[in-house]
């Protein structure tokens, strides 16, 4: 067996997680490999040709604001931005843009070449080596990894990034294959019997996409243009909407009809979906057309948006029709769409199942409970999404190299970032279906604004060493802006051209009718403000009361996190839990009083037992006295 040097820190995947938690790792100076089992996969986007979104634009931009790479990598890529949700208030404004998907990827991977201390390999991970302690048998950690070709790599962490590539198959039809998405190589050659011979808890998870359609076939003129917007919004802080401007590309709008769905309905006993042949659970927010229809039969029409995916490709991407009905389904009800009579499918649409853990068995660092210095991240564990994906890849490759030095975890929670919601939704109360991020999920989400990442999560970025000092220093500076520019909106009054008084500023700006722009008129001493900070100046005054009440909840919720639960807690000892809690309590092992409230099952009652019975330990020295 050849044995190579190894390396601090192996990355098992190069997708969207794999990417974020090798770039952590080595941007720290830790020796790191990571392995794809195609280098021409690394960051594709085998889905949607988008990044952002509806609550994920808001995790894209606090990746950026810790340091990771997807938000720059878009900003260089894209094809077409907008700002999502605008008629609403700021909490629930989203950044979505359309990338070139090929451009997207060759970036990535020219990034990942060219870090220092990082090393890309092809080959696919077959085996991860688990060293148990002879002192401690109940004690493992990670030694090093095998691949399939019988290399031996030893490490001293490990982060699985499998995405949708563990022991997957992808079906249209009566037809399937052993690939993973696009047809690329899937992960077969052992790792899954390998981690469920090492005790982790494995299921069945099933995504889809849709076809992808040629755009000579499309009657363009028949839809209705979607532009983007007129100002781009960048998604790293560190660019200007000046630096990143380019022309922009269209996207179109159409509808499905009751001819479509007629063709479906007429069809779903092929369908692999109800017709039994695919085991995993599908992602409820994602549901195929075919789900559409027999789900919610009322509905007339389903909305779908052709979407091109790049720049010097005439493909387009059918967003809104993912489906695993046979090809010949297809594109009978592709034709059937305005726009789309005369359509040619050029990759067919399917659905694929892949091996992934049940989160339950995850720490909040992301680190499997039963084997230190083994973490996940990504679709591997139960979620989907590109955005969710780097998010958990970047808090992982933190996380583990933080473990190396010694340090904290990266400090993120429900009160600070949708990645903290994210991973303590995954942990604490685990999923039956693939997860995805939404703003309703979010307790807090005045305060976890797209628009504030930088501000909730820029200083921890620097704390743990991915924010470079001269980045900081411009934060530093826009803080000190902000509050001052706050504070003087506080302090002077409006005055009309008449020199009649109307207020305090702040207070004008409390009224719907005025905003920070309206009211430049009678602000007679205005400075000249970068929009990025006069906005957040605006904001804070105007939603002043909420957000006010939103830090009295944020207060309560730290006082329950501080309360920390004894990793040996007998949870059967305590009297007046229910079983149930009992239960969930022993196999979560919540490690504070606020994780264990956000369990399902564990109800307002058991925590004030759980309270009362951890008043008591401190007094009585022992738990069984």
């Amino acid at each position: 067996m050849y044995q190579d040097q190894g390396a601090d820190v192996v990355v098992i995947g190069g997708g969207h997680a794999g990417c974020e938690a090798a770039l952590a790792a080595a941007r720290l100076g830790f020796s790191t490999i990571l392995f794809a089992i195609s280098l021409d996969s690394i960051a594709q986007m085998p889905c949607n040709p988008s990044i952002g979104g509806t609550s994920k634009g808001h995790l894209v931009r606090e990746v950026d604001a810790l340091g990771g790479e997807m938000g720059k990598n878009i900003d260089k890529t894209y094809i077409q931005s907008r700002m999502l949700n605008t008629a609403k208030g700021p909490a629930v404004h989203s950044l979505r843009a359309q990338a070139d998907k090929f451009r997207y990827k060759e970036e990535m991977k020219r990034t990942l070449e060219r870090t220092p201390n990082l090393r890309v390999r092809q080959n696919e991970i077959v085996r991860v080596d688990v060293e148990t302690d002879p002192d401690d048998l109940s004690e493992r950690r990670v030694i090093g990894v095998e691949t399939a070709t019988g290399a031996y790599y030893p490490c001293k962490r490990a982060i699985i990034c499998t995405g949708t590539y563990l022991n997957a198959r992808c079906i249209h039809g009566e037809y399937e294959t052993f690939t993973g998405p696009n047809g690329s190589q899937a992960a077969r050659g052992g790792l899954t019997e390998n981690l469920a011979s090492l005790g982790l808890p494995l299921r069945r998870f099933k995504t889809g996409t849709p076809a992808r359609v040629d755009g000579k076939t499309l009657d363009l003129d028949e839809m209705t243009v979607q532009n983007g917007d007129p100002k781009v919004v960048p998604f790293s802080f560190e660019n200007t909407s000046e630096e990143i401007a380019r022309e922009q590309i269209p996207c179109y709008l159409t509808y499905t009809n009751e001819e479509t769905h007629t063709v479906i309905r007429q069809n779903l006993h092929r369908s692999p979906l109800y017709g039994g042949v695919i085991h995993g659970v599908g992602p409820r927010y994602c549901p195929s057309i075919e789900d559409k229809v027999v789900r919610f039969a009322d509905k007339e029409r389903h909305q779908l948006f052709l979407e091109p995916e790049g720049e010097n490709t005439l493909e387009y991407y059918v967003q809104g029709m993912s489906s695993s009905l046979p090809e010949d389904v297809q594109r009978d009800m592709l034709r059937t769409i305005p726009g789309m009579h005369h359509v040619e499918i050029m990759r067919t649409g399917y659905a694929i199942e892949y091996d992934c853990i049940d989160p339950l068995y995850l720490k909040n660092t992301l680190e499997i409970k039963t084997i230190q210095g083994l973490y996940s991240a990504g679709q591997f564990n139960g979620s989907s999404g590109y955005e969710e994906a780097a998010a958990q890849g970047l808090i992982a490759g933190l996380n583990a190299v933080l473990s190396l030095q010694g340090k904290e975890p990266v400090k993120v929670d429900r009160t600070n970032s949708y990645i903290g919601v994210l991973i303590d939704d995954l942990v604490t109360k685990g999923t039956n279906e693939p997860y995805r991020m939404m703003t309703s999920r979010a307790e807090y989400r005045l305060m976890l604004r797209q628009d504030n990442a930088d501000l909730r999560l820029t200083e921890e970025g620097h704390r743990v060493g991915l924010i470079p000092e001269e980045r900081y220093q411009k934060f530093l500076q826009k803080k000190q802006m902000i509050d001052q520019e706050e504070a003087r909106l506080k302090v002077t009054r409006g005055i009309d051209e008449d020199g009649h008084s109307h207020g305090m500023l702040s207070e004008l700006l409390k009224h719907p009718e005025h905003t920070y722009l309206s009211l430049a008129a009678w602000d007679k001493e205005r400075p000249s403000l970068p929009e990025e900070v006069w906005q957040q100046a605006e904001i804070r005054i105007k939603y002043e009361g909420y957000i006010a009440r939103e830090l009295q909840q944020i207060e309560h919720f730290h006082k329950l996190e501080k309360r920390q639960i004894p990793a040996d807690l007998d949870y059967a000892k305590i009297e007046g839990l229910r079983l149930e809690a009992r239960q969930k309590l022993a196999n979560i092992r919540p490690t504070s009083v606020g994780q264990a409230s956000r369990i399902s099952g564990v109800s307002p009652a058991d925590i004030n037992v759980l309270l009362v019975y951890l008043a008591r330990l401190p007094k009585e020295g022992k738990q069984d006295e």
